[in-house]
């Protein structure tokens, strides 16, 4: 989740007739209900080593087996909720909300549809803007959520934390089946709906005291920066067709954040910067060949301080799939999105829709291991 160019920016992470009765709804459930989070604190060595499936593993984030039909709001200044998946977790994040600002954002589980709907709803009455909120499925660890813990809610066909190493030889493919719903572009100084993934140097992973990296794959998207982008292109899925597609790429360096050094965002917009991506639709990457592509840029970031040959040693903690926005100053809006379909892919061949798409039937791996 970058930030707009601004001096010392914290990392965002750190960092839309029936709406009014639904969110009331949501906020009775909010309240009358309380969830259980499995957290395991890491070893002293990684995951990844697990067996998977074979060829093209799959595993299956959404549809979640045996997670009932639930909601959960996130609030400003309320910690933030979570509702653990078969695979991963649902979170309600939000953050950096200026004083004056009052919404909330939500995630509902149908498990008659296995499908996920999420909204935001704001009303900004400050002179300035601001990132909000990121309400995200979280697969892997996440270290916002206590230092060293991670979600055992993982596959054993693909454990995180896992060096970059591994996972650029792994071929490993992400998709997902949605349907986005944006905000106003009056009413927001930027949205997108993307794949976030998180790296740090050590492990177990310390984020904020060492150099970390961050991936975005934005696929829905009204961002105007970073100011710089080329374009790159690499196999996509596009609905129903893999094909050559056009990405552009840029970067961000958020300098010396918290006292730390050398934090970086790497930027991947489908269809180019300009374009609002895909609304709705399958879309699927190769997540390795972005990996690869980061790790050649990497030496010539020139305002990047750590590392600068070294990305391939670094851990992928966390992939989050979910929106972040922002809104403009004086004003109020909202969106929303669906997701019927989200998975991994390991150990691809042949990219072709079959094999890097999902499947209708949840995935029903056994649990994998504590890492």
């Amino acid at each position: 989740m970058t930030t707009a160019p601004a001096p010392s920016p914290p990392l965002r992470r750190l960092r839309r007739p029936l709406v009014a009765v639904l969110v009331a709804v949501l906020a009775i459930l909010a309240g009358a209900a309380s969830y259980a989070v499995l957290i395991h604190t890491p070893s002293s060595s990684p995951g990844g080593s697990s067996p998977g499936p074979g060829p093209n593993g799959l595993i299956e984030v959404l549809p979640s087996p045996g997670t009932g039909s639930t909601c959960i709001v996130g609030t400003p200044g309320v910690p933030r909720p979570v509702l653990p998946l078969h695979e991963g977790v649902l979170q309600g994040n939000t953050y950096s909300v200026p004083s004056g600002t009052v919404g909330h954002v939500g995630l509902c589980y149908n498990a008659g549809q296995g499908s996920l709907f999420s909204y935001a709803n704001w009303t900004h009455v400050g002179g300035a803007g601001g990132w909000f909120s990121y309400p995200s499925v979280v697969y892997g660890g996440n270290e916002w959520a206590g230092a060293g813990s991670t979600y055992t809610n993982q596959s054993p066909a693909w454990v995180l934390p896992q060096q970059v190493s591994q996972v650029t030889n792994g071929s490993i493919w992400t998709t997902v089946v949605y349907s986005f719903h944006a905000p106003g572009s009056s009413d927001t100084d930027g949205y997108d709906f993307s794949l976030d993934d998180f790296f740090t140097e050590s492990f177990p992973p310390v984020f904020e005291q060492g150099p970390f990296v961050e991936v975005m794959v934005w696929f829905a998207h009204h961002i105007t920066y970073p100011a710089t982008f080329t374009p790159w292109t690499a196999p996509t899925l596009v609905n129903s067709t893999v094909s050559l597609q056009r990405w552009d790429v840029g970067y961000y360096c958020h300098g010396a954040d918290n006292g730390t050094n050398a934090n970086v965002s790497f930027d991947y917009s489908y269809a180019g910067q300009t374009s609002p991506g895909l609304a709705a639709g399958t879309i699927g990457v190769n997540l390795s060949l972005i990996l690869s592509d980061v790790e050649q840029r990497m030496p010539s970031v020139s305002c990047w301080t750590g590392p600068t040959s070294g990305f391939s040693h670094f851990y992928l903690d966390e992939a989050n799939l979910g929106s972040e926005d922002g809104a403009l100053g004086g004003t109020s809006y909202n969106y929303n999105w669906t997701v019927s379909d989200y998975c991994f892919r390991t150990a691809v061949t042949n990219p072709t829709p079959t094999d890097v798409g999902c499947n209708s039937a949840p995935e029903t791996l056994a649990r994998a291991p504590a890492p």
